[in-house]
């Protein structure tokens, strides 16, 4: 008899049973996504890590923007949280500016976690976010969080100017353009990144004078 044989074979039967849990939670989401969510072409491809597109909702700055996030899950889910993650650069309140990371209180802190939130759940508020940010115990970028408070047109500019230039259709398939639409986006680059600078030049006035 293998010493410790009985709890292996018990972490071996836990495994299982949560491994299930992430195959079903996985047809779910093909079978009934939550709304402005669309399973990644691979999201199969490891069980564990997950490529989901959000779709920004109509009537925000986030409106036409393609949005790839990656869901990674630990180990020992549904007991911990997965990483939420945007692969696409987007100025939100919750999400942090360099790594992407989705940054709310029951994904990060494991006291507000509990395994009866289902991915369905957990995608369905990360696209609520792009509607409505949420301003307590979950916002990292303290820029947007600041012009969301105080600026909200100057947000909203900024916004919508960094989902045109890292998550509009033509930023999301540079390979797909014909030759002449490749002359044209040097140019058109040039102008987006320029009215981000713009914005940001005044942000960087409205705080030293508000």
């Amino acid at each position: 008899m293998v010493p410790g044989g009985g709890a292996l074979r018990g972490t071996d039967k836990c495994s299982r049973r949560w491994t299930t849990r992430l195959q079903r939670e996985l047809e779910g989401l093909w079978g009934d996504a939550p709304e402005w969510c669309v399973p990644g072409a691979d999201a199969t491809a490891d069980l564990r890590h997950w490529n989901v597109t959000v779709v920004g909702p109509e009537g925000t700055p986030y409106d036409g923007g393609v949005f790839a996030v990656h869901v990674e899950f630990p180990r020992d889910y549904p007991f911990k949280a997965p990483k939420v993650c945007f692969l696409t650069k987007v100025f939100h309140p919750n999400i942090h500016p360099r790594t992407g990371l989705v940054c709310l209180d029951f994904l990060t802190d494991k006291n507000w976690w509990t395994p009866a939130w289902s991915v369905n759940k957990i995608l369905l508020v990360v696209a609520s976010l792009l509607i409505e940010p949420v301003m307590d115990g979950g916002a990292i970028n303290r820029e947007a969080v600041y012009l969301y408070k105080r600026k909200r047109l100057v947000y909203e500019e900024i916004a919508r100017a960094k989902t045109l230039e890292h998550a509009s259709e033509s930023a999301a398939s540079p390979g797909k353009s014909s030759p002449s639409e490749k002359e044209r986006r040097p140019s058109s680059s040039r102008g987006v990144s320029q009215l981000c600078r713009r914005l940001m030049r005044k942000v960087a006035f409205l705080q030293t004078s508000g």
